[in-house]
């Protein structure tokens, strides 16, 4: 099982480094006082980050009965010197395709950063509650019933929950809720963009002609990146 289908890994919290700190540098049974300076730092700041930098992207289709929900509005999108989330970011010019720069970045950290929340099967509550629903930032929140039904894709193979799921490079992901069953639902995977490998740079030939500079690229310095 790939790595990033588990529950990305907790960092070491600052009170457990001072307490290494201390006994390392104190010894055991050493007899002796010594000074000793720790220096500590806030997890997620420069120079202080929990997770390894990257830079990879996913395409996302979120369909809520048979309409392709619009990440194009302002609330979702980050621009330069206004990121949503310093982990993974939607923006301009395509808007089905999330920009990631930190390892281990879930599914569930994207969703929270533009105002949703999913529960799925491989969160806690999900598992222990039997709960699939998406809160949307309206408030309002979609959940499994009897007749409409969360169906989660990853490169068209079904799998039961997304949340907790490390996002992959040029991974294809549809997240479908509604009465469709599992055929009308492989039917609606056309809908999922396939143009995150244009930000990869994986794909040059089908930057189009007339396009501008795609501003955030895998090696294009100027995209926002966390500290950034």
């Amino acid at each position: 099982m790939s790595l990033r289908w588990l529950l990305p890994a907790l960092g070491i919290t600052t009170a457990a480094a001072i307490a290494l700190a201390i006994l390392l540098g104190l010894g055991v049974g050493s007899g002796e006082g010594q000074t000793l300076t720790v220096t500590t730092c806030q997890g997620g700041t420069p120079g202080c980050e929990l997770r390894a930098p990257t830079h990879l992207h996913s395409n996302l289709a979120l369909i809520i009965r048979g309409e392709t929900f619009d990440f194009n509005e302002s609330q979702f999108l980050s621009e330069e010197g206004a990121d949503r989330s310093p982990l993974a970011h939607l923006h301009a010019p395509r808007f089905g395709v999330i920009h990631v720069h930190r390892t281990g970045t879930s599914w569930d950290e994207f969703f929270r950063s533009i105002g949703f929340e999913l529960i799925d099967p491989t969160t806690i509550i999900g598992a222990a509650q039997g709960k699939t629903c998406l809160a949307l930032p309206d408030a309002q929140e979609l959940c499994n019933s009897g007749d409409e039904t969360f169906k989660f894709y990853v490169n068209g193979v079904r799998v039961e929950g997304l949340a907790w799921v490390s996002m992959g490079d040029l991974d294809r992901v549809l997240i479908s809720y509604g009465p469709e069953d599992a055929a009308a639902v492989q039917q609606q995977m056309s809908l999922v963009g396939d143009d995150a490998c244009i930000p990869s740079e994986r794909c040059p030939d089908r930057i189009p002609k007339d396009e501008p500079p795609e501003p955030c690229t895998k090696s294009n310095d100027t995209c926002v990146k966390p500290g950034g």
